[in-house]
């Protein structure tokens, strides 16, 4: 599932805020995003909506005004034709004004140069010229040596912001919630000529790297049965500023896959199991009420990984054998999983 940057959307909600004389919230879907008064915005509004690690570049006329509030020049990549160079511009965070949680970029679609007919849901990413910010695994030089090829998908989780229209269903299905860990992601995969591959999330690695040490020195190499792919963050010293605190790099397993298709938790080898991600209770992160209410319960979730620190999050994993609707399924991908990012997680940490 390709993730849409950038697209038109419709403002479902305008709200005040307190004590505020100039800025007010709008809802789109699930994302709350502060905005200025003068937009004059109301319900039904189509408008171009930016999702946060936008990066909006600092040669484009149309961003301008945005780089005051911050400039980084970092590899970035284009989700639609997969291009990757280094830019500079702002990248859109996560920020907290009077109390609000605003996550995202509001702009009028006459501003990108796209008509006002555009059907909700279309992606204007590449009308935005806008490019995906991600924070970069800690690679040597050289490390990368091809194109990712594992037979799964890759470890994008949807965030359950853009699963309003579906929560309903997200209800009624059985899931497996766990801790979303802040790692970089790491696939491994046997091929059946009993070749182990190694990747990030965008490339394939050489096998001497980090990645490839840690899987083998915790057992998740030897586990691999034939056509067989593991994958798991990254964890500790260098890796995301090592947010957990951890003393040595740990693996964190979140999925396993045979044959081209996920298997559920208890199939999982040992190893996989003696190094996954934790569980949480199933019954206390069932999706109940609405997708705001669950967004709340999340923030603020601490101590799963490393006692007294926040969490990034959950990720819901849907149990084998629950049937998706089609349009449930286009929308997680075969990953058929979901994830809530935990707000004060991200504004503590600057993403």
């Amino acid at each position: 599932m390709v993730r849409k940057m950038v697209s038109v959307q419709k403002i479902e909600g305008v709200y005040p805020i307190e004590n505020a004389d100039r800025i007010e919230k709008v809802r789109i879907g699930g994302w709350i995003v502060v905005v200025g008064k003068d937009m004059g915005l109301k319900p039904g509004d189509h408008v171009a909506y930016f999702e946060i690690d936008s990066m909006l570049p600092a040669n484009d006329p149309r961003y301008t005004d945005l780089q005051k509030r911050g400039q980084r020049t970092v590899p970035v990549s284009n989700t639609i034709t997969g291009e990757e160079k280094e830019i500079t511009g702002h990248v859109l965070r996560t920020a907290r004004l009077r109390g609000v949680y605003s996550q995202g970029l509001v702009m009028p679609l006459s501003t990108i140069g796209v008509p006002e007919d555009t059907p909700i849901g279309t992606d204007i990413t590449l009308q935005a010229d806008v490019w995906k910010y991600e924070e970069l695994p800690p690679l040597k030089g050289g490390d990368m040596i091809g194109a990712f090829n594992a037979p799964c998908s890759k470890s994008d989780a949807t965030r359950v912001q853009n699963l309003t229209a579906y929560w309903d269903e997200i209800r009624r299905i059985a899931w497996t919630p766990t801790v979303k860990v802040d790692g970089t992601s790491t696939t491994i995969y046997r091929d059946m000529d009993d070749t182990v591959h190694v990747y990030s999330r965008n490339w394939e690695l050489k096998p001497e790297c980090t990645n490839m040490q840690v899987a083998v020195k915790t057992g998740l190499v030897d586990a691999l049965e034939k056509g067989m792919v593991c994958q798991f963050e990254l964890c500790g010293p260098s890796v995301n500023g090592n947010r957990l605190k951890l003393a040595s790099y740990r693996p964190f397993v979140f999925a396993v896959w045979r044959d081209n298709m996920k298997l559920d938790r208890r199939d999982w080898p040992k190893a996989m199991l003696d190094n996954a991600v934790p569980l949480l209770d199933e019954t206390e992160w069932k999706p109940t009420g609405d997708v705001m209410d669950m967004i709340a319960k999340v923030d603020g979730l601490r101590g799963n990984v490393t006692r007294d620190l926040l969490d990034e999050g959950i990720v819901w994993h849907a149990k084998a054998g629950e049937r998706l609707s089609d349009d449930l399924y286009n929308e997680l991908g075969s990953n058929r999983c979901f994830k809530i990012i935990n707000n004060k997680y991200l504004t503590k940490h600057g993403l």
